[in-house]
């Protein structure tokens, strides 16, 4: 069994660069919130997932875990993501 899958929605857009430094797997856009998803494996990172983004300055909205139905791919590195983008 994999880890849990959260989806975190946080107001405002969070730039591209922001989401890949927290390792989100996937996310979107939907007016006026960015919603993201990644796995968190236990409280200790949750709770540094949530200092993270309050260090950036992102007000997050909710939190929730959700139904594992698809796994999510592994996070890649910072380098890979932005070479995919380039």
């Amino acid at each position: 069994m994999g880890q849990p899958v959260f989806e975190v929605r946080v107001a405002g857009v969070v730039p591209e660069e922001d989401l890949l430094d927290l390792g989100v797997v996937t996310h979107g856009t939907e007016e006026p919130q960015t919603v993201f998803y990644g796995g968190i494996r236990d409280e200790a990172t949750l709770y540094g997932l949530l200092q993270r983004l309050r260090d950036l300055g992102i007000e997050v909205v909710e939190v929730r875990r959700v139904p594992d139905l698809n796994p999510l791919p592994e996070p890649r590195s910072g380098d890979e993501a932005r070479q995919d983008t380039a």
